[in-house]
């Protein structure tokens, strides 16, 4: 019984399943959303996603924002697996003597960066043989540009009000910054919800573009010093949190989706309202998450999060002992997953979003 995953499929995507099963070929979109530590439950999927590409040789186009964008700079290096891993180790490896400031976060989450990718490797991650990595971050308008604490709380405060109004009012605060890899633009680089600028990944601006893409606001300094891309940037999850997009408008592919949740919120400021992703969106997606049984079945009966630095602070063993559990445990996910592709059972636990 395949009782430790849940698979979830947009209108297009569960007709086709259903009728014809999965056809990893007729993939075209790999997406990642934000999410910090709750990274840690998806990394069994994603090292037998790697496996199941390894022989790909059409273009897979990658799009994540905040750690999603860091995984897929995992996935597209020359030795995927060993970059998951690392990435996995060394966030998990965060130790924090006191309350952390926001210049210790940042200083962080450059180490853990650099332990996963070095400069030598971002050649071969910008010009991978099929992987097309991209990632979002966002552009700060007015108050949100400050690095003063109480402009930014400001801010924030005034950004989520107009949220709860209208999502589209973002955009008097925000612009999408759409980072991509050399070659075509990406299938959903037309999204137009929000004003939107595309940049150019160099070798020389694509470690501060990766950071941006997770600086929390508040949490974390901003990123002002991106090769290329003039302003102050912040993390791409604000306006895409779980990337509610048009990944494929134009194309009857398939997106995958490993996610920590059965459901997709649209913006970081949804993340207490009951705002749904647009249908339209995610009629091409095909969404992998683990089940309530699985996620019961876990140490605290949940996936690990950012606000575990606060439950566990001056007691880091104990944090990362529980996190490495749930790294062991989530190996399960990767071989349901495997397991319900390759026997076509995927045909049979497939569900509709909203079921």
């Amino acid at each position: 019984m395949l009782n430790n995953i849940s698979i979830l499929a947009g209108s297009k995507a569960i007709k086709v399943i259903k009728d014809e099963s999965l056809n990893l070929n007729k993939v075209k979109v790999l997406a990642g959303a934000s999410g910090s530590a709750k990274f840690l439950v998806l990394t069994g999927i994603d090292k037998v996603l790697m496996d199941l590409f390894k022989k790909r040789t059409d273009p897979l186009y990658l799009i994540g924002t905040s750690i999603g964008a860091f995984r897929m700079a995992a996935f597209c290096q020359k030795d995927p697996l060993s970059a998951i891993e690392i990435l996995e180790r060394e966030y998990i490896a965060q130790s924090y003597k006191q309350k952390p400031t926001k210049q210790d976060i940042t200083q962080e989450t450059h180490r853990i960066l650099n332990a996963y990718i070095n400069d030598n490797q971002i050649e071969g991650i910008l010009n991978h043989p099929f992987m097309r990595i991209s990632f979002l971050s966002n552009k700060c308008r007015g108050l949100l540009k400050s690095e003063r604490q109480w402009l930014q709380w400001f801010g924030v405060g005034m950004a989520a009000s107009v949220n709860l109004i209208s999502r589209n009012s973002l955009k008097y605060f925000f612009e999408r910054a759409l980072f991509c890899g050399p070659g075509a633009p990406p299938p959903f680089s037309t999204m137009n919800q929000f004003p939107m600028n595309l940049y150019n990944l160099t070798p020389s601006n694509f470690r501060q573009a990766l950071i941006s893409s997770g600086s929390i606001p508040i949490v974390m300094e901003g990123i002002s010093d991106i090769d290329g891309a003039e302003g102050c940037f912040r993390d791409g999850g604000i306006l895409d949190y779980h990337l509610d997009i048009p990944f494929l408008p134009n194309d009857d592919g398939f997106v995958l989706f490993p996610h920590f949740y059965e459901k997709i919120t649209p913006g970081w400021f949804d993340k207490y309202l009951n705002r749904k992703p647009s249908s339209k969106n995610m009629e091409n997606v095909i969404l992998i998450a683990p089940s309530n049984k699985f996620v019961a079945s876990l140490p605290m009966g949940k996936i690990p999060d950012r606000k575990d630095f606060h439950t566990f602070q001056g007691k880091d063993k104990e944090r990362q002992d529980y996190w490495r559990t749930v790294v062991k445990k989530n190996r399960q996910l990767g071989d349901e997953f495997s397991e319900a592709v390759e026997s076509d059972q995927i045909r049979n636990i497939v569900k509709p979003f909203n079921s």
